[in-house]
């Protein structure tokens, strides 16, 4: 039997626009909500940290030439590139069957991405900490089971929250390769060597052997939750009450630069 998904498909926001939106429809999930799958992209491209990862190491010389904006994430997790991927989050109350266990509810997630990687003809599945092994950057390229790898390769990674008795879960899927732009934001070191990288991550695109597009990933995305999760998702957009609690906790997520150091102004 399908239940009923709400579906955001929210085209591209700043940074600390789509942070906010996550959070504010994590801090709606009333009891008897459906869950809300929203998909999205970053204008402009965006560098994330999860919620108390350290900073150092990265070069916000380059952020500032390449156009790319540092944001915190409310989740946890590594350093995300938010350049040429699609984003997803995936909000719900404690009253939907998204399973309470954290390990449980990751892989009840990638059932729907798996499902749409399928459509895309990829033979995807979840990762772990021994999926990569030579992992030589603990920043982004070491998979656990809340990513998806191809071939021991990690290409799509994820993070959760819970608020209250709310569930929160968003990832990136990358589109286009992002290991020289990841060289070029990072201090000398091992994590600089594409090579390296190349090894360990990878994307749509060089997984296909062609280009791809958003709304193409979007598509099928929306299919494999369809699918997988017995999801009847149904087109819909923020609540007044979401967009306004967005636009209030949209400055809590802009960053302010001091020198060559960043601090969040809360």
């Amino acid at each position: 039997m399908s239940h009923y998904w709400r579906l955001i498909n929210e085209g591209p926001g700043n940074p600390a626009w789509n942070m906010a939106v996550d959070e504010a429809l994590a801090r709606e999930q009333d009891e008897g909500c459906p869950p809300t799958l929203r998909l999205y992209t970053w204008t402009p491209p965006a560098l994330s940290f999860g919620h108390c990862q350290k900073i150092d190491g990265v070069r916000f010389d380059e952020l500032r030439r390449l156009g790319i904006m540092p944001v915190r994430r409310m989740t946890g997790g590594r350093v995300v590139l938010h350049l040429g991927d699609l984003s997803y989050s995936i909000t719900a109350p404690s009253t939907a069957r998204i399973p309470a266990d954290v390990s449980e509810s990751y892989r009840y997630i990638c059932r729907g991405l798996l499902a749409a990687f399928s459509i895309l003809g990829i033979n995807a599945g979840i990762g772990s900490e021994q999926s990569i092994r030579g992992a030589r950057d603990k920043r982004f390229a070491l998979s656990t089971d809340a990513d998806i790898v191809f071939n021991g390769r990690k290409f799509v990674g994820s993070a959760q929250k819970r608020i209250g008795s709310s569930f929160l879960q968003h990832g990136s899927i990358p589109l286009r390769p992002q290991t020289e732009i990841l060289c070029r934001i990072f201090e000398n070191g091992e994590e600089r060597n594409e090579e390296i990288l190349s090894s360990e991550i990878t994307c749509l695109e060089d997984i296909l052997g062609r280009p791809i597009d958003l709304e193409e990933v979007a598509l099928a995305v929306i299919e494999g939750f369809t699918h997988a999760l017995k999801a009847e998702l149904l087109p819909d957009c923020l609540t007044d009450n979401e967009e306004k609690i967005a636009h209030e906790l949209s400055d809590r997520y802009r960053w302010i630069s001091h020198e060559g150091e960043l601090s969040k102004n809360q």
